[in-house]
């Protein structure tokens, strides 16, 4: 009878069981946990991916925000989003996002810090991306994320000046890459990278002959020799990773670049207002034909002084020439600009407006090109805080200008913008003025005055600036820096262009520019480095010319060095020639970026600093770039 019961009641509660499945899909008011949110997920994630591959990546960066919000996933997609930002050009957002995650997970996740690091480094801080990827272990990482960490460094040394060592990252990623094309890539930057110092530097960094960078460092000397004898490195070096697909490219451009450069037409004027600089970059250009073609040189020069710029370009083609050096004045550059059908290339002595057209690239002198890069070398040094101390002049104006607007877009802060009056001997006013002195005097003279004692007063500046920068002559320069010292302001750092050194050895004169840092070009710099010619040599052949001289000397000499060089620099964003003006790159607009030589003035001597930074920020300064404006002067060079 129990036996019936116990039967019984598990017959019902087997069909109560039953019964409940099969009721249970049918069942509305209980939620099936993940089918509901996982679909919309897949959706999202699907069309972030799409939005990215189609080089939407700012809608990608949202919906990868979305998700990261929908799942709480937020190392995984909050990544893709900052990532997304960043290809967006978006760093601010891209910031944002990656500070939004916990500290715990941000510094334990090895793919937010080389994220973090790649952020530092767009936004110019090139030492802060290395420490956010020094405690790294990289024994921990798979070959593409140790990929990613020695771009990250190559890349922030060689912003930060630090030539070699971003050379030194490169030879170990060609260890660690094998797909040919990428690693084929690598080696072009490898070598472009050691063939920007001189034959000096190289010998110095030679590392004993087991270490990797060594048979780099022989071949970048080897490919430095107009005839190289890469037979004997190949010999030393068989079974090198250079041989393979390297050396055959290098070798094939290499001896395209050493053909003759042909026929020449060079447009200068012979009389007005732009005759004497022209004059000077005309010696260049005959001092650089005779030392690279020899007996093989023909230049010809055209007179843009009387003639049409159309007419000349006319009477060139006519004439058989094969490549044009010039205009130098903006309005026939301008002209040029215009011509339809241009057939062969133009080496511009001054910038377009806009992008050049496809035959053409443009080389100047410009003083703009100085600021970003003595702004990126005060940035560089953690600077945030500028003064500006400019001359009472048009050119002063554009030039102050011009670093304010780089300097906020690097995300400083301009304090103050003092003006003074040029050709003086006591700056005292403005200087006071600058360094809010007069603001201490008044309120020692309030104090006096309440307290009725007799007091000493002891001057004091603001000390709301992190350091200053100066627009000045070597005159104005050198009794500007003294009575800044005598105001206090000793400590604070001071940068300059260009224009502050007169390119001689005077360490009397020069002593009181101590510490005055600044950007030039290495041929006035440093004369035997980095530069492919003998500038001083050549330089000397025409007698003792002054420093503006010089300078257009140089230009010529590398306006006419660049004809066998343009077309790889304009096929490759990483590819350098080491010029007498900088180390000459193409941008996409077709203009000439020339990066300086840094130095500071020391007991009266220059000191390098090495190459100038190269910050990734500079890439976002197109819409600052030399577009005419009322106070922008026609000339190519400040005078």
């Amino acid at each position: 009878m129990n036996q019936l019961r116990h039967f019984t009641m598990l017959a019902k509660r087997t069909l109560l069981i039953i019964a409940i499945t099969l009721t249970l899909p049918y069942c509305t008011s209980i939620p099936t946990p993940n089918i509901g949110s996982q679909a919309p997920s897949n959706s999202l994630e699907e069309h972030a991916q799409l939005a990215n591959s189609q080089g939407q990546y700012l809608k990608a960066a949202a919906l990868y925000e979305k998700l990261a919000r929908n799942t709480g996933d937020n190392e995984h997609f909050l990544t893709f989003a900052a990532e997304s930002y960043l290809n967006a050009g978006d760093i601010d957002s891209a910031e944002r996002v990656i500070s939004s995650l916990p500290n715990q997970l941000a510094n334990s996740s090895v793919n937010i810090q080389l994220l973090r690091s790649k952020i530092l480094l767009k936004q110019g801080k090139a030492e802060q991306s290395l420490f956010a990827i020094e405690t790294i272990d990289e024994s921990i990482l798979t070959n593409q994320q140790r990929i990613e960490l020695h771009k990250l460094r190559s890349s922030a040394f060689f912003q930060s000046g630090n030539i070699f060592e971003s050379a030194r990252e490169r030879v170990e990623l060609d260890h660690l890459i094998t797909e040919p094309s990428e690693k084929l890539s690598n080696q072009d930057k490898l070598i472009e990278t050691l063939l920007l110092l001189s034959n000096q530097a190289l010998e110095v960094f030679k590392a004993s002959p087991s270490d990797p960078v060594t048979s780099w460092v022989d071949l970048a000397i080897t490919l430095k020799n107009k005839t190289p004898n890469i037979i004997d490195w190949q010999q030393r070096y068989p079974q090198h990773s250079a041989n393979t697909n390297f050396l055959p490219n290098f070798l094939q451009t290499k001896q395209n670049n050493n053909k003759p450069a042909g026929k020449v037409g060079v447009f200068l004027p012979n009389d007005g207002p732009y005759a004497k600089s022209a004059q000077s970059i005309r010696q260049g250009i005959i001092s650089a034909a005779y030392a690279l073609d020899n007996n093989q040189a023909d230049v010809t020069f055209y007179d843009t002084s009387v003639t049409p710029i159309t007419t000349l370009y006319q009477q060139a083609l006519s004439e058989g020439v094969k490549t044009i050096i010039g205009p130098l004045d903006k309005r026939n550059v301008a002209d040029l600009q215009l011509l339809n059908n241009q057939t062969i290339p133009i080496i511009a002595l001054n910038n377009f407006d806009g992008a050049a057209p496809s035959q053409t690239v443009s080389l100047s002198l410009a003083p703009e090109d100085d600021v970003i890069q003595v702004a990126s070398l005060a940035w560089l040094k953690g600077h945030q805080r500028a003064l500006i101390l400019t001359p009472q002049t048009k050119f002063g104006q554009r030039i102050a200008t011009h670093f304010a607007d780089v300097w906020q877009q690097f995300g400083g802060t301009v304090n103050d913008v003092q003006t003074y009056p040029s050709k003086t001997s006591d700056y005292s006013p403005s200087i006071k003025s600058v360094l809010n002195i007069e603001d201490s005097e008044s309120r020692f003279k309030q104090l006096r005055n309440k307290l009725n004692l007799s007091m000493e007063f002891v001057e004091r500046r603001r000390q709301d600036v992190d350091f200053i920068f100066l627009i000045a002559s070597p005159r104005d320069g050198r009794l500007i820096k003294p009575q800044l010292r005598f105001f206090h302001a000793i400590k604070l750092p001071v940068f300059s262009i260009s224009k502050i050194y007169d390119g001689t050895v005077n360490p009397v004169a020069n002593r009181d520019l101590d510490q005055v840092s600044f950007c030039d070009m290495p041929s006035l710099i440093e004369p035997t480095n980095y530069a492919e010619l003998d500038t001083l040599s050549l330089t000397k052949q025409w007698g003792r010319l002054n420093s503006q001289s010089r300078r257009l000397f140089a230009l010529g000499l590398d306006a006419y060095q660049s004809i066998s060089h343009t077309e790889r620099l304009k096929n490759s964003s990483f590819a350098r020639f080491s010029g007498s003006t900088g180390v000459l790159s193409i941008k996409p607009n077709g203009e000439v970026s020339r990066q300086l030589t840094c130095a500071t003035f020391k007991n009266g001597h220059i000191q390098s600093l090495g190459l100038a930074p190269q910050l990734e920020k500079t890439e976002y300064f197109n819409l600052l770039e030399k577009s005419p404006t009322p106070q922008t002067s026609h000339q190519t060079t400040p005078l």
